[in-house]
């Protein structure tokens, strides 16, 4: 019982964390392509770790929104 109370926890927080990162819902218009972490930090990004789908880019732009893009590298490689 205890374990699906954990499950449905992390299942929560993932989702929530999607949502707020713009990445389990509709495609957007104009979504950055896919990248490595070397080219994300080099483009002022920072490297998100989401454990069950991998890692994403993250930039804020002037305007304070921000911009998410996959990163292709192999999980556990920095």
């Amino acid at each position: 019982m205890r374990s699906r109370r954990l499950a449905l926890a992390a299942a929560t927080t993932l989702g929530a964390l999607a949502l707020t990162l713009g990445i389990g819902g509709t495609a957007q218009a104009d979504g950055r392509p896919p990248l490595t972490r070397a080219e994300c930090w080099a483009s002022g990004g920072i490297v998100i770790p989401i454990n069950v789908v991998g890692d994403i880019c993250q930039w804020t732009n002037p305007d304070g929104t921000r911009d998410t893009a996959q990163i292709t590298d192999p999980w556990g490689i920095n």
